[in-house]
């Protein structure tokens, strides 16, 4: 009996061991595919630590099958990226392979045809390929024995859906030209692609835009070190980081969890929302915790070119200061479609300067041009230089402020805040600079000089000559007799000159003048005096 019994618990144990070793290589390569290997309806990949899983889904109310990654520990089942989703299955029979050569395809086994396919975007030979899911919710194709997978063959990061999670980049790999922009689901019930698209455009400066079909809903705007200009929103905070990449092999925008354990998306919602959502586990569901389209104001262009929005105003849009409506009539009954125009046209006089607006949404940057390391007085030189531009700022508000930014034709899409916004200089002719009316949001700025002008007001000039008195007369010229002032204000120059034409002028407007002083002859100094009304 002894020795009957040996043979039996032999392989009794051993029977035991082959199903350990089955049940814990098939535990050990759960998060995985290898070459060849097929999956199949209800069975899935888990990321390690089992925050996400793939495998094939139906939505809601629908009779198509797609694959998919999804929140694994979230009850209610939230898909955060669709392989096929303009290409659905239509029963249960679809397979996910992995070839050979590093290529996910999915067949329906019913039909014998190919569904869907990965591309091989990597230009080395692939060996050994295996599909990995990541806990990011990153799908990605690598060598089997490559550890640094931060050049994978294929990862669906690259293949965005409506959402953009932690980690992925949204934006341009310029070596390859490749894009990365997420689209809306058709449907809550349908995950084909939808009209609405958030990329970001790198036609001048690059700037976040959401689009209706070719139309542009909301921009964003350009980046201007701290966030981007029309996200007013976006700010430091406890959730997540957020940085912006721009050299010469990628631009991109992305965000990283500061707390690993929280859950939050960016997604596109089949309506055109764009939505900052947060698992909350006391309510079992998502939160809103930020829109970035939220009233009229986001609205693109809705002020029309020269027009700014002012949500706390009514009714909302109003021009620019030095800026009239192009058509009063339409203005009045709130079509501000045609915008706003110049007061007093421009005409490339070399007196021209630039006039200081604050707190604003940056102008559409599409056309614009940029540099990344002028100074803010270089900048202002080169659109000085140029008669088509019309506006400039620095391209970085962080620190003490950096970079170039231009703009040439119609300012568009602009927005003013009560505080926090960016700061504008708009080109503006020699007559506009400075002119009572912008000094509560713009000041001067003129090329022509390379210094402040002081500003001096009758009271002043007559204080300065004794009331023109003969004891102040130096003499007479072509320009008429010239006086000197009593030097009893620190604010006023060593010497001031004053002609009775210049001071005739003065005292028929009423007006401050500016005071320039253009060169100095021993001790005394000669000044040129302009009024408003006069060139």
């Amino acid at each position: 009996m002894e020795e009957r019994r040996v043979p039996k618990t032999r392989l009794i144990f051993g029977f035991l061991g082959v199903l350990y070793a089955s049940i814990t290589s098939t535990h050990a390569a759960a998060h995985t595919i290898s070459a060849n290997q097929t999956l199949r309806y209800n069975e899935t990949i888990v990321s390690p630590q089992e925050t996400f899983e793939l495998g094939f889904f139906s939505p809601p109310n629908s009779m198509n099958h797609y694959i998919g990654i999804w929140y694994k520990k979230i009850s209610n089942r939230t898909v955060v990226w669709v392989a096929n989703r303009d290409r659905p299955l239509t029963n249960t029979s679809g397979e996910l392979t992995l070839t050979l050569q590093g290529v996910l395809v999915l067949r329906d086994a019913t039909m014998g045809k190919v569904v869907w396919l990965s591309t091989n975007s990597s230009s080395k030979i692939v060996r050994n390929p295996i599909g990995q899911l990541l806990d990011t919710g990153n799908f990605i194709i690598h060598e089997e024995d490559e550890i640094n997978q931060e050049n994978p063959i294929w990862q669906s990061f690259d293949l965005m859906t409506d959402t953009l999670l932690p980690e992925m980049k949204v934006g341009w790999n310029l070596v390859t030209r490749t894009e990365r922009h997420y689209t809306s689901w058709k449907s809550v019930e349908d995950p084909a692609s939808g009209e609405f698209s958030y990329s970001i455009d790198i036609r001048g400066y690059p700037q976040l835009i959401l689009r209706d079909g070719a139309k542009i809903r909301f921009r964003a705007g350009p980046w201007n070190g701290l966030r981007f200009s029309g996200a007013f929103n976006l700010k430091p905070n406890i959730i997540y980081n957020f940085t912006f990449v721009l050299n010469q092999r990628e631009i991109y925008y992305q965000y990283n969890l500061i707390n690993s354990s929280v859950y939050t998306r960016l997604v596109l919602k089949p309506n055109g929302r764009l939505e900052r959502l947060l698992w909350v586990d006391s309510i079992n569901d998502w939160n809103i915790i930020l829109a970035p389209e939220s009233d009229i104001c986001d609205r693109y262009e809705v002020c029309g070119p020269f027009g700014s929005c002012n949500i706390d105003n009514t009714p909302v849009c109003e021009c620019l200061k030095g800026f009239e409506p192009k058509s009063p009539d339409q203005w009045r009954v709130a079509d501000w479609s045609q915008g706003c125009r110049r007061t007093i046209p421009l005409d490339c006089e070399p007196g021209e300067g630039f006039n200081k607006y604050s707190n604003l949404k940056l102008p559409d940057t599409r056309g614009s041009w940029y540099n990344q390391t002028m100074s803010l007085v270089e900048c202002e030189k080169i659109c000085k230089s140029n008669c088509s531009c019309t506006a400039y700022t620095n391209s970085n508000i962080s620190g003490t402020g950096s970079g170039c930014l231009l703009w040439y034709g119609d300012l568009v899409d602009i927005r003013t805040v009560p505080q926090n916004g960016d700061t504008l200089y708009i080109r503006v002719p020699h007559s506009e600079i400075g002119r009572p009316g912008n000094e509560n949001n713009s000041e001067n700025r003129s090329s022509d000089e390379d210094f402040e002008l002081p500003l001096f007001g009758l009271s002043v000039i007559l204080e300065a000559t004794n009331n023109f008195s003969l004891n102040n007369k130096l003499g007479e010229g072509g320009f008429g007799p010239v006086y000197k002032d009593v030097p009893v204000h620190d604010a006023w120059p060593n010497s001031l000159f004053l002609t009775a034409n210049t001071l005739l002028d003065l005292i028929k407007s009423v007006r401050p003048i500016y005071i320039w002083p253009t060169a100095q002859i021993t001790n005394i100094n000669i000044i040129i005096c302009l009024t408003h009304n006069k060139n």
